[in-house]
């Protein structure tokens, strides 16, 4: 058991940063083990049991925090230094958004400090294979993986129905998902 030990979900604040279609089903997953959802999001929905905070507050409070918002000008670095300075020494935090959304080398610091008590990270500034004098290949407490979350067959058939229907409603003159 050594070094195994973990603890329940039920009765912490699980902090959701962003509420579009993937946040929103992180809020509910959390709901299921029992936690308080606080949530952060420029567009808010209306749901049970998800409390809309300030980010600040969401970073203060929160257990978990598992970020979920696009990378843009408006979410570029915006968990910083100091967002990560507000979090509890117990807590952990997901990024399974953006890279850029967060500051590594910041959170590497506080992972490194016994700031925070761990971070669970599937993204970074640029596409895996990092380099492994990135920051958080050697920060305490750390999980990285290589951005395979979508890396299901059923996801790759998803992908696939999904750019077909793109390419026939274009063709349609009825363009979707236009970026």
């Amino acid at each position: 058991k050594d070094g195994l030990i973990g603890y329940e979900l039920e009765n912490k604040k699980f902090g959701v940063v962003g509420t579009g279609a993937i946040g929103m089903r992180v809020a509910q997953i959390a709901r299921a083990f029992g936690c308080e959802v606080l949530a952060y999001s420029r567009t808010r929905k209306a749901a049970d049991g998800i409390k809309y905070v300030s980010l600040e507050e969401l970073m203060g409070e929160s257990d978990i925090i598992s970020l979920h918002v696009p990378s843009n000008a408006e979410t570029k670095g915006m968990i910083s230094r100091e967002k990560i300075a507000l979090m509890k020494p117990s807590a952990v935090l997901i990024n399974l958004a953006r890279g850029p959304v967060l500051d590594s080398q910041a959170l590497a610091d506080a992972l490194n400090a016994g700031q925070i008590a761990g971070a669970c990270i599937d993204v970074f500034e640029a596409e895996p294979p990092i380099a492994m004098d990135h920051p958080l290949v050697t920060a305490k407490n750390t999980v990285l993986t290589p951005h395979v979350a979508f890396a299901s067959k059923e996801a790759m058939v998803k992908r696939a129905v999904i750019a077909f229907e793109n390419i026939v409603q274009y063709q349609k003159g009825t363009p979707q998902n236009v970026m």
